[in-house]
């Protein structure tokens, strides 16, 4: 089933808001065996709204539509969608109550006035739980159109409550399998290490390679109506993957994001984690808890951007910041021990580098980081030397710091 999504409105255009819908859709897509074959980001024109919809409805099955339904002037979607498909915009006795029943269940009062009850024929209303705005729903023969409010959070709750519940489900079983790996960049996977890989894999189905900072996702689309020859195959693509030269490089086999991994992990063997952070300002802390459940495993972090710090909360030595810097091996590893202590766990990481643009001295480039960690078997630490602007180094740092954690819990 293919699906498109046309994105209405002008904020997206001039950078006043970015789109987070496509990835969602595209994911959700994906896990339901349909296909996401475009995306049209327009602005509030009502031409470049009737071109979209005319290309994406002649060649899919499934037509979205983001944005557009809030009670302003430039909100025009109704209408739009109204003048494609022929259709009056009209007052609907039954839209009324269903727009009045989600304005009492958030205890408000719908007004008249308002013109959400204004739909066009033969279109179907769809219930807003979070929102105010209505989805609205049109169908031709097998094809259907979906208008959904663009806020993030209402689309996709409609996503899952409203429309793919709704969708036939291919009879075949489907799985992703990804095999996640760490230091070792992409074109050296498939150009050196395992040239063959791809044309390999390929025959078992559909193949994807997802960089990110410090590694790569190798991914394979299954699709089968045997559930058993799933899991063969399975077992033979990582057989295969390992074989290949990859074993020593792969950290997870699964959809698991490297946090996730790391709670699940420290949770199984009883582990307190925390940080000591300075030039990541508290990232690896605000990335671990951002998952569900990390409270058990996750007792907190320090934040030691000023030197003060380091020697008041970590004990770093005054004479180790004057004779190696903040940025060093030394003061890494110190940060570390007194981090341990101070918050009293079993593992603690730390960070303390130079994000940039400016910062760098002779020897210690933009992009320089020492990663140190403690725990009961040892204490150490290491410089690592990366590119990209601040914002991208931050996060390289943080990645770094947790693969060296995840590292850590595995070898306690």
């Amino acid at each position: 089933m293919k699906i498109q999504l046309i994105i209405i409105g002008n904020e997206l255009l001039n950078g006043k808001i970015s789109d987070k819908n496509t990835s969602y859709l595209a994911k959700l897509a994906f896990e339901h065996n349909f296909e996401l074959t475009k995306t049209h980001i327009i602005g509030d024109d009502p031409n470049s709204f009737q071109k979209a919809l005319k290309e994406a409805w002649e060649v899919s099955d499934i037509v979205i539509t983001s944005g557009g339904l809030g009670p302003t002037k430039d909100d025009l979607t109704k209408d739009m969608l109204a003048q494609y498909f022929s259709k009056k915009i009209e007052v609907n006795d039954e839209a009324l109550s269903f727009v009045r029943k989600i304005y009492q269940d958030k205890g408000k009062e719908y007004s008249d006035k308002m013109a959400y009850h204004f739909i066009p024929q033969d279109f179907k209303l769809l219930y807003n739980r979070i929102g105010y705005a209505p989805a609205l729903q049109y169908s031709e023969g097998a094809k259907t159109v979906y208008a959904l409010p663009g806020v993030p959070s209402e689309f996709q709750v409609l996503l899952n409550e409203e429309i793919f519940p709704t969708l036939k489900k291919d009879d075949n079983q489907f799985k992703h399998i990804i095999i996640k790996t760490y230091g070792v960049p992409e074109a050296q996977i498939f150009y050196k290490i395992a040239p063959l890989l791809w044309d390999e894999l390929c025959k078992y189905g559909e193949v994807s390679s997802l960089p990110h900072a410090y590694g790569v996702d190798i991914g394979v689309k299954l699709t089968e109506k045997n559930t058993d020859q799933l899991a063969q195959f399975e077992k033979e693509i990582i057989a295969l993957v390992q074989s290949h030269g990859l074993k020593d490089y792969i950290w997870h086999i699964g959809s698991e994001s490297l946090e996730e991994v790391i709670i699940r992990e420290a949770k199984a063997k009883n582990i307190k984690i925390g940080f000591a952070e300075s030039c990541t300002g508290g990232l690896c802390a605000s990335r671990i808890t951002d998952i569900s459940g990390s409270s058990s495993v996750f007792w907190g972090s320090v934040v030691s951007y000023a030197n003060e710090v380091k020697m008041k909360s970590l004990k770093v030595k005054e004479d180790t910041l004057k004779n190696k810097g903040a940025v060093s091996e030394e003061t890494a590893l110190e940060m570390a021990i007194g981090a341990r202590a101070h918050l009293d766990v079993d593992i603690a990481v730390t960070t303390t580098g130079i994000a940039g643009p400016g910062g760098a001295t002779p020897g210690k480039p933009v992009g320089t980081v020492g990663i140190g960690f403690s725990d009961k078997h040892a204490s150490a630490s290491k410089m690592y030397y990366l590119n990209g602007n601040r914002e991208q180094l931050k996060v390289r740092f943080s990645q770094v710091a947790l693969f060296t954690l995840l590292e850590r819990i595995r070898n306690f």
